[in-house]
């Protein structure tokens, strides 16, 4: 899909956003970033997990009664934690796709910008910590690992935690991740149960700063990146592109290598 507005210019004086989403995508592929950013040519998106929208906004919900409150989850005193959920004027524009956190970084002129699930307070040592909830439904147990989605989902509360951290707030050095697992055994029912596991991350900020110098280094580029070797996108256009020669120019194909 080629899109005409919101790209990026180079020397323009406002500054230019980039959501948490997008230094993402850059990590995974920086051709697939700058055709999105620069030129406009974005990627086909899956359609939404509407399910998993849902648990999230009931999670949100359900959370939201004892913020109001103010007293701790049962979620807290089942795992020994002295916790409340966090008060903030400005949480529901943290929380809203479109607003979100922001950092406003005038030396590279980009705003990053990123929206939490949800932000709850140690009463121990009036830190706040970063949680992220995510839903889905298998055997056995959840626990983090260095594969599937989990190097992504590592990046995304560690890149929320910076938000934070820039935006002044006292932030603890871990994040949890609040799993909701929908059981397969019995009977529907018109509902679908589920199990909730809470699960402690400490990670690093370390690599954000020079991640987002190199963003901008990238934008600025006259010049395509060149395809990723791990990029499914960009293997699927070549894919498109040399069947598309083959049928078009067939024994003339040399003139492409």
């Amino acid at each position: 899909m080629l899109r005409k507005k919101n790209l990026y210019i180079k020397g323009a004086t406002k500054n230019f956003k980039i959501s948490r989403s997008k230094v993402d995508l850059f990590i995974n592929c920086k051709r697939c970033f700058w055709l999105d950013r620069v030129k406009g040519l974005g990627m086909i998106q899956p359609p939404p997990f509407a399910l998993n929208n849902a648990v999230d906004s009931l999670l949100k919900n359900e959370f939201d009664h004892y913020r109001n409150i103010q007293e701790p989850h049962p979620i807290f005193t089942e795992n020994g934690l002295n916790f409340i959920p966090y008060n903030h004027k400005k949480l529901e524009d943290w929380r809203e796709n479109f607003k979100g956190l922001e950092y406003i970084d005038n030396e590279l002129g980009l705003t990053f910008t990123g929206a939490v699930d949800d932000l709850w307070l140690n009463l121990d040592t009036n830190r706040v910590v970063v949680v992220d909830y995510k839903a889905t439904s298998k055997t056995g147990s959840i626990e983090i690992s260095n594969s599937g989605w989990w190097p992504s989902y590592k990046r995304q509360i560690e890149f929320y935690q910076f938000l934070l951290f820039k935006n002044n707030i006292e932030i603890e050095n871990y994040s949890f991740f609040l799993y909701a697992n929908g059981l397969k055994e019995g009977h529907f029912d018109s509902k679908i149960d589920f199990d909730l596991t809470l699960i402690k991350y400490e990670g690093s900020l370390a690599w954000i700063p020079k991640k987002l110098k190199e963003i901008k280094s990238l934008l600025d580029q006259d010049n395509i990146p060149d395809c990723s070797s791990n990029c499914k996108h960009c293997e699927y256009f070549e894919d498109r592109q040399n069947s598309f020669r083959r049928l078009t120019y067939g024994q003339n194909m040399d003139l492409f290598e």
